[in-house]
């Protein structure tokens, strides 16, 4: 009996000595302690993100240089003109067209059309366009008696000054129709045309067009137009940029006289059919004075001179 439990013992004793060889302690030449290493990377302060490249500075841009009109005295040049504005949409119209081209033009404006829409002209002098007179109720002014005349275009001038903008001292008379106190008795220059598009009569965008495409030259020529038809308007929207691509200069008709015909304009004379038929371009083109406003100084007047004599009309105008 005391031999069988001391077999039993020796047994249990053995046994007990393989297991524990045979499950070697963690850490005693065994496997590293996997939740020792995920405690320690855990406390780890995370590295830093490397910083943000600095954004490019953005370089300051240079305000555009505004443009400066130029004209060469000795490059083709051409006078666009337009009657019997303002018009309540289209001179608008036609002013951007000019705009947007660097382009200008002279407006001979009737002074009851003045009245009743005047904003616009404070942007044709801001746009450097030429403003003119076509009378106030363009009315044929070689059937009215000198006083008569007279006072009409001081009421256009007085409508003008109402307006925003100095009262013009260059007209043209309705329908071309002068007598000789319309062209030497007013006061003021006064001038017609050399070129009749009759966009009055056509009233067809195409018809203008082909009929200005189709002159041999515009070199020096006075084209009359009108600013009330929305046909014209269509018609500059292509003739604008035309004219410049064909090398022509649009000038206004005070600066064609001086670049081109080496004349500047006076009171009591008139630029007619025959003045234009007889001139040719210049030897000695002439510099524009400064407007009076700009110098302070006032227009030259003279007195009106009597007298009278026969219509002289280029043509038959819608004028």
């Amino acid at each position: 009996m005391n031999r069988l439990f001391s077999l039993s013992l020796a047994l249990l004793l053995l046994l007990t000595g393989c297991v524990g060889r045979a499950a070697p302690p963690a850490g005693d030449g065994g496997a590293p302690l996997q939740t020792e290493e995920i405690t320690a990377t855990a406390n780890q302060a995370p590295e830093p993100a490397p910083p943000a490249p600095p954004e490019p500075e953005e370089e300051p841009q240079e305000p555009e240089e505004p443009y400066v009109r130029v004209i060469d005295p000795a490059g083709p040049m051409v006078a666009l003109t337009f009657d019997d504005g303002p018009h309540q949409l289209y001179t608008g119209q036609l002013l951007d067209i000019l705009e947007e081209h660097h382009a200008v033009a002279t407006f001979f404006e009737v002074g009851r059309n003045v009245a009743l829409y005047p904003d616009s002209l404070p942007r044709m002098a801001e746009l450097g366009c030429e403003i003119a007179s076509h009378s106030n109720a363009h009315r044929d002014l070689s059937k009215l008696r000198k006083a008569s005349m007279l006072q009409d275009l001081d009421a256009a001038d007085q409508a003008f000054l109402n307006a925003g903008v100095a009262a013009p001292t260059l007209v043209r008379p309705p329908y071309g129709a002068v007598n000789k106190p319309v062209k030497n008795a007013s006061g003021r220059t006064v001038v017609t045309w050399t070129v009749d598009t009759q966009d009055w009569m056509s009233q067809d965008a195409q018809t203008v067009i082909d009929y200005v495409q189709g002159l041999s030259s515009l070199d020096g020529e006075i084209v009359l137009l009108h600013s009330t038809y929305e046909s014209t308007v269509q018609a500059m929207a292509v003739l604008v940029p035309w004219l410049q691509e064909q090398g022509y200069q649009l000038v206004t008709v005070s600066e064609l006289m001086a670049y081109y015909y080496g004349q500047l304009l006076e009171p009591d004379q008139f630029y007619g059919y025959t003045y234009f038929s007889t001139h040719a371009r210049t030897d000695t083109p002439l510099e524009l004075p400064a407007p009076p406003e700009e110098t302070g100084e006032e227009a030259p007047a003279e007195e009106a001179l009597p007298g009278s004599s026969a219509p002289e009309v280029p043509g038959v105008p819608g004028s």
